[in-house]
């Protein structure tokens, strides 16, 4: 039936070279998905901390300006909403609080 007698050797060699390739991917798609979970769990970076808390800071600076806004005319507080926030758009711009537009932007 076998002829070359060397048949069976090849064959079961070339089954662990195959079961070691197999091994060595999986160790490498662990070794990836580790990495992933490793980012998935990592702390906020203090950049990105630091920009939300300048945006926090910022909505509370905003909060204390349309509250000094609203004290200046009790009137003020008695338009609907839409209105009351046209006119603390104006007076912000005439108090030089709006963020400037860069040259050229439309």
């Amino acid at each position: 039936m076998l002829e070359n007698p060397l048949l069976i050797p090849y064959l079961l060699g070339a089954l662990v070279v195959l079961q070691l390739f197999v091994l060595v991917m999986l160790l490498r798609l662990s070794g990836r998905v580790s990495r992933l979970f490793q980012l998935i769990a990592s702390p906020v970076p203090p950049a990105a901390r630091e920009l939300a808390d300048r945006r926090e800071a910022s909505a509370a600076d905003q909060k204390k300006w349309f509250a000094s806004f609203l004290a200046e005319d009790p009137a003020r507080g008695q338009l609907p909403k839409k209105e009351q926030f046209a006119a603390f758009r104006r007076w912000r711009k005439e108090k030089g609080m709006n963020w400037k537009k860069p040259e050229g932007s439309a």
